[in-house]
């Protein structure tokens, strides 16, 4: 890596970390964590630090952010800010040629969910996660084109579609790792659905907003980054 990439990847490390200081919104069923709305900075750093160094970017802030909060059970859920920046550049990056990824992790995710009883039981929660499958499975690589795209009206459209798709595998496997965690009872996921809808629009709008700026201010000061 060259040092300019190094200074931006420490950056971004860093502003997530100070950032998740921030207070989220409280968890419900699992006192003492929060959903945090630094999350939103996720997508935007798979989209211009790639596959390998966006989740690190990602997964290194929210691991130094939660030691900094005193660990706890939010720690454990550290890896789904490498998820979603993963899935994110899988379909938002070279043209989205890598989209197949992105739609086999979330598969992967969402099949996770019916190994569990809790899931069999509600076994329609995932709803928002099969349609954000079946938004890769429909667009395909066109997500990653939008995105790349000079009109910016195509470039926040792809945003959009991408943010929404990462930050629902992102979900996916935070309710995974619940379910180890804690073994709730199916009824809590039944409550939480429309609570959880509600989440991942707002982070989705959040997270295209900043990933919209922060493509526009890449390309006019670094435009290799995204090459």
């Amino acid at each position: 890596m060259d040092s300019k990439r190094i200074t931006l990847i420490a950056l971004l490390a860093s502003t997530y970390a100070v950032l998740s200081l921030l207070p989220g919104i409280p968890m419900i069923g699992a006192s003492g964590s929060t959903i945090e709305l630094v999350r939103m900075l996720e997508i935007g750093y798979g989209l211009i630090l790639g596959p390998i160094y966006g989740p690190l970017t990602a997964f290194t802030g929210a691991l130094v952010g939660n030691i900094l909060q005193g660990g706890g059970l939010g720690i454990f859920f550290t890896p789904l800010a490498g998820v979603s920046a993963y899935v994110a550049a899988s379909i938002g990056r070279d043209n989205g040629i890598r989209w197949w990824i992105g739609a086999g992790v979330l598969t992967l995710l969402v099949a996770g969910w019916y190994l569990f009883e809790t899931g069999r039981v509600v076994w329609y929660f995932p709803v928002m996660h099969v349609f954000g499958l079946l938004l890769i499975v429909l667009l395909r690589g066109r997500i990653g084109v939008w995105i790349g795209s000079k009109d910016r009206r195509l470039m926040g459209l792809g945003v959009l579609i991408c943010s929404f798709v990462s930050t629902v595998a992102g979900h996916m496997l935070g309710n995974l790792i619940f379910i180890l965690l804690l073994s709730p009872e199916p009824a809590l996921f039944v409550t939480i659905l429309v609570v959880s809808f509600i989440e991942r629009v707002g982070l989705t709008i959040g997270a295209t907003l900043f990933g919209v700026s922060l493509l526009i201010t890449v390309r006019e000061i670094y435009p290799e980054l995204l090459d």
